[in-house]
């Protein structure tokens, strides 16, 4: 195991040691479930479009509380831990269900486009990394409820907020194009 592997795996464990009670960003495990006699007709190429109009909303939601906890960042009191750590489940939350979205995608991947493939590939490094930083940032805050000043919570803070608005900004992307590409219309 090399060292950053090593310091993603005390992360992870220190989170699940330290925060069991507000739960911890979940790790994907994707079912593998045999095809149905319907799965032959179904149009997986409109299933993900859709998926990615879900993601969206769920990137547009960490974008939000990403930015929000942004405005937060220095206070030191306990009281502000516990707003930082209600934005923070907020983005975890936003983060465990764009992962089991990704489960889905992940299934069908070989039968999408290869502009949704590309996406999905994209997607799936964007996830992990918004994981993982979120799980950093709430065992960084659990240890450090006082100290929410220093440097390296307001680098977590930042860098989930980049990668949330990045992740905001592909989907558009992704969902205008499919909008535009296969005449698909959003369920509103």
């Amino acid at each position: 195991m090399n060292k950053k592997q090593t310091i993603i795996s005390v992360c992870v464990s220190t989170v699940f040691a330290i925060a069991p009670a507000f739960g911890a960003v979940k790790v994907r495990e994707c079912p593998i479930r045999k095809p149905t006699p319907a799965s032959y007709t179904w149009n997986f190429r409109q299933e993900a479009n859709n998926i990615f109009t879900d993601i969206q909303q769920d990137a547009w939601q960490a974008q939000y509380h990403a930015e929000v906890l942004q405005s937060m960042v220095g206070r030191a009191d306990e009281l502000s831990w516990l707003s930082n750590l209600s934005q923070l489940n907020q983005i975890r939350d936003a983060v465990n269900h764009i992962g089991a979205q990704m489960c889905r995608l992940e299934t069908i991947r070989r039968v999408l486009a290869p502009w949704q493939q590309r996406t999905v590939d994209r997607l799936d490094k964007t996830v992990m990394l918004m994981a993982y930083n979120t799980q950093d940032a709430i065992a960084f805050g659990n240890v450090h409820r006082t100290t929410l000043w220093v440097p390296t919570y307001g680098k977590y803070v930042n860098t989930l907020y980049t990668e949330a608005k990045g992740l905001t900004h592909s989907m558009n992307n992704a969902v205008e194009y499919a909008k535009a590409g296969t005449g698909y219309k959003t369920a509103s």
